[in-house]
């Protein structure tokens, strides 16, 4: 391992770390296993792990390897924002260390980039894998509804999450748009690509480009818990509602997208027997959109968080016995 050469590299991959161990090997030698040749080097920020991760790290001797710890830990914004700085690539890829990449990324990624200078970050489908490392989903994981591969993306991407983070490469001037990321800001990926897209076109590739691990630490699930990801969701459409550029196609949309986050976080608040919150969320939804009052999904959930997590349940279960019985009659 070394630091920095003297020559510019096409590519940056900024890895962020932390306990993970078990991981890190896979996601650092899908990077060294790249097809195509490509110059590129590779920005490891630890931030702080407790484990072995820093001697795993160390243990690779590649040049283009740089390896960055942090003496205590800093949070997700400050990891991910370090390694920014310290990437010197035309193209910037960022990929936490549990998920790992497939050999092709680069070959399929950097000619787009090069052939639509006014694409600012490319991204492509997801496998999920499970701790072990085995494939649970094999494709299909980007819920971007059959849009044109090209284009702007802002008002879409601000009603979902869609963009899955170790797929993702953007022009460094692209990421720039949205650096540095605000302090708390945690839940970083979507905060970045939503300030891509307030200037640039976004370019997706329908294949497999990398392959996202699912497990008890993930951060999306803690900043669930935490409510920290709904706080910043708000934080962030707040400010771009509120800013002039694309003020009337802003507008236009801002009850869906509203009223979707809400129903978003409602669903995953009452996934994890959040009820309060739920039922909070669920009713800021119908505020947005009346017609969620016809939504049968919707409405029985909120009926939900007010019988309780264990009288819904009892109820769903009695009511898919009643309906088994009478389409058992039905056939007899």
């Amino acid at each position: 391992m070394s630091t920095h050469s003297l020559l510019t590299p096409l590519v940056s991959f900024t890895v962020t770390a932390y306990n993970t161990e078990k991981y890190i090997g896979e996601c650092l030698d899908s990077i060294l296993a790249q097809e195509g040749n490509y110059d590129f080097e590779i920005v490891v920020v630890d931030d702080a792990s407790k484990d072995d991760t820093e001697k795993i790290v160390r243990s690779y001797t590649d040049p283009r390897l740089h390896y960055i710890r942090h003496t205590k830990n800093q949070g997700a914004f400050a990891t991910v924002n370090r390694g920014f700085e310290e990437a010197r690539g035309k193209f910037v890829a960022r990929i936490d260390s549990d998920d790992r990449y497939r050999s092709d990324f680069l070959t399929t990624v950097v000619p787009i980039l090069q052939q639509y200078p006014e694409v600012g970050l490319v991204y492509g489908d997801i496998a999920l894998i499970d701790s072990e490392g085995k494939i649970t989903n094999s494709s299909g994981n980007v819920a971007r509804q059959n849009r044109p591969a090209k284009g702007n993306e802002l008002i879409p991407l601000l009603e979902k999450n869609y963009l899955p983070a170790p797929t993702t490469i953007a022009r460094k001037e692209a990421w720039a748009e949205g650096l540095p990321i605000p302090r708390g800001f945690d839940f970083c990926d979507w905060y970045l690509s939503t300030s891509i897209a307030k200037k640039w076109e976004f370019y997706y590739c329908d294949r497999v480009l990398a392959d996202y691990r699912i497990h008890q630490q993930n951060h999306h699930k803690s900043v669930i818990l935490d409510k920290t990801g709904e706080k910043i969701t708000f934080e962030v459409l707040e400010q771009i509602f509120s800013e002039p550029d694309r003020h009337l196609e802003k507008q236009k949309a801002r009850k869906r997208v509203y009223a979707t986050n809400y129903q978003t976080y409602a669903d995953k608040y009452f996934g994890c027997q959040m009820i309060e919150d739920a039922r909070r969320c669920y009713l800021q939804a119908i505020r947005y959109k009346s017609q969620l009052l016809l939504d049968f999904g919707v409405m029985r959930r909120l009926f939900g968080t007010m019988l309780g997590q264990q009288t819904y349940e009892k109820s769903k279960a009695l009511a898919k016995s009643l309906l088994f019985g009478y389409t058992k009659n039905q056939k007899s």
